[in-house]
């Protein structure tokens, strides 16, 4: 058998185009009621292919399945992604994805995540990326393991990429409005067509707001959202053979999505000043210092795709432009204890030229890539109680430049078996400056430029045509770099080495019935230099190179066991280890200027790393009031967890589960759908984060999920 692909256009009524990872439930046009497995086409290796004909573990999501889960930004797909995590400093206004247990926890804007994220194959160096809203996409894809040989670029743990719709030559559109508590207001539109018989445009954008989720007794609501966006596209086919798309987006934010809570541990009845928050309730606090985010995006793209014969040429290239401004009252409290401010400016550029290449028993991609992220980056921290009337300015400036050629090829031995080599010679070349008088050392200047490679050997074996059973080892790097210290350092401890994550996995994907599928992997990840990232109750905040293992696997099912009934099952298990905890930090006490005592040694369990997650939906559909009605309750269950790599009362959480509930409507020539929601419909309390300063100031700094809201939308479609 052939490993050969088709591309697939799914009726517009379509709901699953991912289920909850694995492969298609979608509704026919021809018939409202019913409901049929759909073959799912994904871009995990480059080039389009089947969900179910690649042996990688991925989680698929259409933009008609993000906005029925009431997705709206980039990080609510981890509700129903088995393996992903996400952090949330800044009280859930700095994210990096987390994926099997592999992150990048370090919130400052210098890092780089080990989860790459990438917009229609451009790469978001910035964590500041995850917090724009999701709008006008055609498809999310999750990729889990090392997916270093085609996407490079620190992807040692994964890839989440976020496909945008595209340019139709057919008009079509629609309008979405999104109503709920705490007046949150959100208003999503686009409008595609044929410009001329060879060009196609597509005007998309949204816009997002509430009041504040967070209610602040003394100064302005936190949590609160104001954003837009407003995206257009041509594509440009001037021949079956050319393709040009063409992009630009702007998105523009102006709120306070800082969501922080005061917290105190058991052994404190009052933070150092002799504050307690009285009521106890997470969503009102007393913050005496306004809390604001300000963020400007500019992103330029192009992608070309020239056929010529058997041979595809794509150029992608990705310019991005991003001012950023942020501040927080970090102790929460009515007390001038601890306030902090950043400022950047990130510039970036990115290249990609490949070539495609399908034979009669081979199909090979090769590469070359270019990146450069040109950074500047101040950070202010000031606070009467512990600062006095003085402010501690500090300013980073760090120049990265990658290079990269790459070549993945899969050759066909027999129509059920295929091996499947891949390399990447990756080389980065980094300049990096800091001015931190405070710090012991008025400006501190490094370089340095490093050489490594990635790898994947892989072998598919196809049973019949409802079996992929696949086995590989890949080896994924990801490049050293620079701390960007909040206290006092020893300068010796800001540079810290590259990592290497030698993973192997083996994975099995079944068709079990002509409306079941399921999808199970299993994997082992072994590191070198493991970079580990630990804050401390004093504040010290350092990233620094250890050891680490993990392992542990997914389980997912989607089935349409009976007319209307569909059923989607994720799950999760996941051990992991960090060992080789140096003794020696070379840390001061930000107080006393001694050595900290305040970190990790020996072995821990990495943060972010719940041993067990469940996510689930169910979504019963019948025919109605001359349309369709549909019922759908999906849910997310997480194991204990820890938010810190060393351990203390405060960083550990107790497992917690979330269920949500829909009723929709949409009519029989589908052009509208309405829907009433409850989200959280069990009001659980649970925290997304948190970080210990029961040392600093006494409290902490806790992130609590969103309490229980109502809210409805109405959509109209032509």
């Amino acid at each position: 058998m052939k490993n050969t692909h088709k591309s697939l256009k799914l009726p517009r009524s379509s709901f699953f185009i991912g289920a909850a990872a694995v492969t298609a439930l979608a509704l026919t046009s021809g018939a409202l009621h019913a409901a049929v497995l759909e073959e799912v086409v994904v871009t995990a290796q480059k080039r389009e292919q089947n969900l179910q004909d690649i042996g990688v573990s991925v989680t698929a999501f259409s933009g008609a399945q993000m906005s029925r889960l009431g997705f709206i930004e980039s990080k609510d797909i981890v509700a129903q992604t088995p393996g992903l995590e996400l952090t949330g400093y800044g009280g859930g206004a700095i994210n990096s994805f987390v994926i099997r247990g592999v992150g990048q926890n370090d919130f400052l804007a210098n890092q780089e995540s080990p989860v790459a994220l990438y917009i229609d194959e451009g790469y978001q160096s910035s964590n500041v990326s995850t917090r724009f809203g999701l709008f006008d996409i055609e498809r999310a894809e999750v990729l889990r393991g090392p997916q270093g040989t085609l996407f490079g670029r620190n992807s040692t743990g994964g890839m989440v990429h976020f496909i945008t719709a595209r340019p139709t030559q057919e008009l079509e559109g629609f309008v979405d409005v999104t109503l709920g508590e705490e007046a949150r207001r959100r208003v999503e539109a686009a409008i595609s067509g044929g410009l001329t018989d060879q060009v196609s445009g597509r005007l998309s954008m949204v816009y997002n707001e509430n009041n504040g989720l967070i209610e602040n007794d003394i100064g302005p609501d936190t949590r609160r959202a104001d954003d837009w966006a407003v995206r257009g596209q041509l594509l440009i086919e001037p021949s079956e053979d050319l393709s040009i798309r063409l992009k630009a987006q702007y998105g523009d934010e102006d709120a306070a999505p800082v969501g922080y809570s005061f917290g105190l541990p058991s052994f404190n009845p009052t933070d150092f000043y002799g504050y307690s928050d009285a009521d106890g309730d997470p969503f009102t606090v007393s913050s005496d210092f306004e809390t604001f985010q300000t963020t400007e995006i500019i992103n330029l793209y192009s992608n070309i795709n020239w056929d010529i014969g058997p041979v595809t040429l794509t150029s992608v290239t990705d310019y991005q432009d991003i001012e950023h401004t942020y501040s927080e009252d970090s102790d929460v409290s009515p007390s001038s204890t601890y306030h902090y401010i950043q400022y950047f400016e990130l510039e970036q550029i990115s290249q990609e030229l490949r070539m495609n290449w399908d034979g009669e028993r081979h199909r090979f991609v090769a590469g070359v890539y270019y990146l450069n992220i040109d950074l500047t980056y101040d950070i202010l921290q000031a606070g009467e109680n512990f600062f006095g009337p003085l402010t501690f300015p500090s300013q980073a400036m760090q120049d990265t430049t990658t290079y990269a050629v790459f070549g993945q090829a899969e050759y066909d031995f027999t129509d059920q078996l295929t091996l499947i080599l891949g390399v990447r010679y990756n080389r980065d070349e980094k300049d990096y400056s800091l001015e931190a008088a405070i710090f012991g050392f008025p400006t501190y200047t490094d370089s340095f430029s490093e050489d490594d490679y990635s790898a994947k050997v892989q072998l598919n074996y196809r049973i019949n045509d409802d079996w992929l059973l696949y086995a590989g080892w890949n080896r994924g790097i990801k490049s050293g770099g620079y701390n960007f210290p909040l206290t006092p350092v020893d300068a010796e401890t800001l540079p810290y080495g590259s990592e290497v994550l030698k993973s192997y996995e083996a994975g099995v994907k079944a068709s079990l019935t002509p409306t079941t599928r399921l999808n199970v992997s299993a994997y082992f990840y072994d590191y070198k230099d493991y970079q580990a990232y630990n804050i401390d109750p004093f504040f010290n905040a350092l990233l620094f190179n250890a050891e680490a293992e993990n392992y542990g696997g997914e389980i997912e099912l989607v089935t349409n066991p009976v007319e209307g009934l569909d059923i989607l099952l994720g799950i999760s298990f996941l051990d992991t280890e960090v060992t080789g905890l140096p003794t020696d930090y070379n840390t001061l006490d930000p107080i006393t200027f001694a050595p900290a005592q305040n970190y990790p040694t020996g072995t821990e369990e990495a943060p972010l790393s719940p041993g067990t997650t469940v996510n689930g939906l169910v979504r019963y559909s019948w025919p109605a009031i001359g349309g369709q009605l549909a019922l759908q309750g999906d849910f997310r269950w997480v194991d204990d967890q820890k938010y810190n790599l060393a351990v203390s009362e405060i960083v550990l959480e107790d497992s917690y589960g979330v269920i949500n509930a829909r009723l929709e409507y949409t009519s029989g020539d589908e052009h509208w759908n309405a829907a009433i929601f409850v989200r959280n419909l069990g009001d659980e309390r649970y925290r997304t984060f948190t970080t210990d300063a029961s040392l600093f100031y006494g409290a902490a700094l806790d992130v609590w999920g969103n309490e229980r809201w109502v809210g409805g939308s109405i959509r109209y479609s032509f």
